[in-house]
């Protein structure tokens, strides 16, 4: 028993799964915010929110982790500096600034601001999935 849910990693039965549900229920009428997910074997878990992280609903491949969206947030940064000079560099030849490229600068620094926002969300819920002894949470979206 993990998280005070009796069953979240005891095999991928049906059983196992109705016993979680079952424990999920019990938990949401304490007050719990909880959710229901698989693990990373397939095993269904009740999660804090706190815990799950960052996840994604799609089966295409996404960022997930604090350094895939600090990499992420690398690239946005890249986007602002490089729009900065297109809005700069015609001054340095006599002609007008290109103002139309300071949408590129907003975009830049909204997704770097962004990306560290999530990365710092995707750090958490990994340090405290360390700390609680909680399971990875799939990166898939699975039927149950």
């Amino acid at each position: 028993m993990q998280n005070r849910i009796p069953g979240s990693n005891t095999g991928n039965g049906s059983n196992s799964d109705d016993q979680v549900r079952a424990e999920h229920e019990k938990a949401l009428e304490r007050g719990e915010k909880r959710v229901l997910f698989r693990t990373v074997n397939g095993d269904l878990y009740s999660y804090a929110k706190d815990e799950l992280g960052v996840v994604n609903a799609s089966s295409h491949p996404q960022v997930r982790s604090a350094f895939g969206f600090l990499v992420l947030g690398a690239v946005f940064a890249a986007v602002a500096v490089v729009s900065i000079v297109l809005v700069a560099g015609p001054m340095t030849r006599g002609q007008d600034p290109m103002w139309d490229s300071l949408f590129l600068t907003v975009l830049g620094v909204a997704g770097v601001l962004y990306a560290v926002r999530m990365a710092k969300v995707a750090s958490r819920a990994k340090r405290l999935r360390a700390e609680r002894g909680v399971p990875e949470p799939t990166g898939r979206q699975l039927d149950w």
